[in-house]
């Protein structure tokens, strides 16, 4: 067995190594027994509260239905059984996932192939951000095979953290592009032919797909519509791309004025190469320097960190006077704030009149955390537990995420124009109204 501890600040950085993906060997059910063994030791050792989304006995009871269904499943089937096993206990840290995760020394996971699209999940519905074909670019998908995608996307989040919804709609447009993934959850008869049936306004027709190379990955931490490595020609739905969503090469990006602003882009909360209170004090004194002084703190595609850098962080701030009246700092936020940016919004919000804009936060204020790699010593796959709980905010607080001052909807069509609503809407606001 190995249990590999990687901290949500390396989960957020870490480069992609070249290790080329197969497709998973059968194991025999033995195995498949031993290894389900040994993941409920680990969870039972380490998760400080398994059962905090679902009681033991109903636990109990899946774990004895997967149990008795091994024999006759396929091998993908097993890989999703046991990835909904993992989605019962809850929290945002606990989960399975389903392509390679970006770390060396990791066997590469479930090996399953990846579609020549990419798939965003936005609030008017699924669309194709990316395709090798430039026909399918920008459609928006109805159906995968004869199931609606409301379905499909259900079915997706039953093998995703139950109690992480925001978090769980994040990765679940990933999981729709895995080929042997869609045929174990009957979206598609096959992992060799996948039908997609999409629109374009009033206009409907049916794609049909067929999975990549095995060693042709995609980009799942750095890129929203980039396509895999090996593939020469690409095309995507965005004409444009805004500040948000240009490429990261550092754990933060400053822009000191920015519309009477100043703006600060944190992916994760480290303190390399640059101290993270430095960069507070950083973008305090740019923010000083403007006739009215606005920061901007973008944390939407910021997966976590150290949160033992936040307290200091914070303090900066609240030392700015010139911050310190409502409305100075705007905070940004979406499905991909998660564990420490979580932390640091709890904080903002307990200690400044930060307003946030955009969408709710990944998970819980109050949730459990640490992104822990263990491995099953015999099926090979990596798998994500949490054993920590943090209570960020008030004990009581019940809250499912941290939810938006100011609400913006996530649209395909902002997307394709390479626009960005929510800073538009965070650099206009006028607090004295």
């Amino acid at each position: 067995m190995t249990r590999i501890p990687i901290s949500p600040a390396v989960l957020g950085l870490a480069l992609a190594t070249s290790t080329a993906l197969a497709q998973p060997a059968p194991h025999d059910p033995a195995e498949w027994h031993a290894d389900l063994d040994a993941l409920v030791e680990t969870l039972e050792t380490n998760h400080p509260n398994l059962h905090h989304t679902t009681s033991r006995a109903i636990w109990e009871a899946q774990l004895d239905a997967y149990r008795a269904r091994l024999p006759e499943m396929s091998e993908a089937g097993r890989i999703v059984g046991m990835a909904r096993l993992l989605a019962l206990v809850g929290d945002g840290h606990t989960w399975m996932p389903m392509h390679a995760l970006p770390f060396d020394g990791l066997p590469p996971g479930p090996g399953f192939r990846s579609l020549p699209v990419r798939l965003e999940l936005f609030d008017d519905g699924l669309f194709i951000v990316g395709a090798t074909d430039p026909e399918l670019v920008g459609l928006r998908v109805e159906a995968f095979g004869r199931v609606p995608v409301a379905e499909a996307l259900a079915r997706t989040l039953e093998i995703l953290p139950r109690d992480a919804v925001n978090f769980s709609r994040e990765l679940a447009p990933e999981w729709l592009m895995q080929a042997e993934l869609l045929a174990a959850l009957g979206l598609a008869e096959t992992a060799e032919i996948i039908a997609l049936t999409l629109t374009d306004g009033d206009r409907s027709r049916v794609a049909t797909l067929h999975p990549l190379d095995a060693d042709m990955r995609y980009d799942w931490v750095f890129s929203m519509d980039g396509g895999p490595q090996g593939v020469a020609t690409w095309h995507t739905a965005a004409v444009g791309t805004p500040l948000w969503q240009a490429p990261m090469t550092a754990p933060a990006r400053l822009v000191t004025a920015l519309d009477n602003a100043a703006y600060l882009q944190v992916f994760s909360i480290t303190d390399q190469p640059e101290a993270f209170a430095g960069l507070a004090r950083q973008a305090v004194a740019a923010a000083e320097a403007l006739d009215e002084p606005v920061l901007v703190l973008d944390l939407r595609r910021c997966l976590g960190g150290d949160g033992s850098l936040n307290p200091a962080f914070v303090d900066v701030l609240i030392a700015s006077e010139a911050l310190s009246r409502p409305g100075r700092i705007r905070v940004l936020t979406g499905r991909q704030t998660h564990s420490a940016a979580i932390m640091l919004l709890s904080r903002l919000e307990n200690r400044t009149g930060a307003i946030r804009f955009g969408q709710a936060a990944a998970d819980r204020p109050n949730h459990y955390g640490e992104t822990n790699i263990w491995v099953t010593p015999n099926t090979g796959l990596p798998l994500i537990h949490a054993s920590e709980y943090y209570a960020t905010a008030t004990p009581g607080d019940a809250r499912a995420n941290h939810a938006p001052d100011i609400t913006l909807p996530y649209r395909f069509d902002d997307y394709a124009a390479g626009t960005d609503p929510v800073l538009a809407a965070a650099l206009s606001y006028n607090p004295e109204t």
